[in-house]
């Protein structure tokens, strides 16, 4: 195992107060993407949950930060900590591994995957509307499907 997560003290200061109200927004926001959400029982390993849809399993970690970075930062020095961790995880390489900051200033998450030793900036769309379905509208009577 590696020495990053053998070290409870430097998990518990890392860690820190786990951010509640963001964890919550988050599985939210794995819903509406598709991802079934499962909580992360175990607190030496220091990850929030194991999200899966499809082929696509991801190790999840989710913060809040008061500050973003700047244009010319790079985001694994940035999120040094969690990019750590993220890495250190004692799971098989196929799990990615992903970090998702939701900034106090911002309603929405910014979505971050490990790939070769960086962090890189996914981008997403929330699918919080609900999508148009054709059958729906015409039992409530709608001219769009006078055909």
């Amino acid at each position: 195992m590696h020495s990053l997560l053998k070290n409870h003290d430097y998990q518990r200061q890392m860690r820190g107060k786990r951010p509640v109200i963001s964890l919550a927004s988050a599985k939210k926001f794995a819903e509406r993407q598709g991802y079934c959400w499962v909580p992360n029982p175990e607190t030496d390993i220091p990850f929030d949950a194991m999200l899966y849809r499809a082929n696509d399993v991801i190790a999840l970690r989710v913060r809040t930060s008061r500050n973003a970075p700047r244009e010319f930062d790079l985001y694994e020095d940035f999120f040094r900590e969690d990019f750590d961790i993220l890495q250190a995880l004692p799971l098989p390489l196929h799990i990615a591994r992903e970090l998702w900051v939701r900034f106090v200033w911002s309603r929405s998450f910014h979505r971050f995957r490990v790939f070769d030793e960086k962090l890189h900036l996914l981008t997403m769309i929330d699918r919080e509307k609900p999508v148009f379905r054709r059958g729906i509208q015409k039992e409530k009577g709608s001219s769009l499907d006078s055909e």
